[in-house]
């Protein structure tokens, strides 16, 4: 799969300018027609009485909606992040994913444990769930998984270390024989909570054949889970 950096042509994903809160019909004409932007961002939510995903602003929906957020992006060339902000509104938005078949690059984000406890149970999903369903929907997305770390009861890092094995063992153990790209973010935003995130990038798969193995590489895949 191609990175997000050389779809845009460029060398680094430090290139790439992003588009935050793009909540509003006139905020998504003015960045998709916006030639300095590369990827355009928006939050999701969907509630029993939406016949649609939303682009949402904070807890609130807006009057824009996915598929003309989407459709949009595709005809600026703009790359799309969407950041799920209720488990209820994840299986809508793949299935309009796979309507429309987007062909710009896609980022699907959640919060994974956010999405453990929404307002209605039978809504939750957990981790691994939401990624399978990610990729099933578009096997070409990159997936990037998020928690909080601001917890003022988590002084010592023990909840954090317990939420980071989790992720680490769900990705290293029981999703397959995958590479990924990682991405750590941490204290981004001055004066906001500060935020983690994993970048699960789908690459096209390493030879495996024994005889393409050069004699001085070492295969350190059964190391991996002690390292995380």
């Amino acid at each position: 799969m191609q990175s997000i950096a050389a779809h845009f042509g460029l060398e680094d994903s430090s290139e790439l300018a992003w588009a935050h809160r793009v909540n509003t019909p006139a905020k998504l004409t003015a960045a998709a027609q916006d030639p300095a932007l590369h990827v355009l961002v928006a939050s999701v939510q969907f509630g029993s009485a939406d016949a649609t995903p939303l682009v949402a602003d904070g807890s609130n929906p807006t009057e824009l909606d996915i598929p003309m957020f989407l459709a949009t992006a595709q005809l600026g060339g703009k790359a799309v992040k969407l950041d799920f902000q209720s488990a209820a509104a994840v299986e809508p938005t793949l299935a309009i994913i796979r309507l429309l078949k987007p062909t710009i690059p896609l980022i699907l984000h959640a919060d994974v444990f956010t999405l453990l406890a929404p307002a209605k149970r039978e809504d939750a999903l957990e981790p691994e769930q939401f990624i399978r369903l990610c990729q099933t929907a578009s096997s070409k997305a990159v997936l990037s998984l998020g928690w909080s770390l601001k917890r003022t009861h988590d002084a010592d890092g023990r909840v954090e270390d317990a939420l980071i094995q989790q992720v680490s063992a769900m990705v290293l153990q029981r999703l397959g024989p995958v590479s990924y790209g990682v991405e750590i973010r941490g204290g981004y935003t001055p004066g906001y909570e500060r935020g983690a995130a994993i970048i699960l990038d789908p690459l096209d798969p390493l030879p495996t054949p024994e005889a393409n193995r050069a004699p001085n590489v070492v295969d350190i895949t059964p190391r991996l889970r002690r390292v995380a």
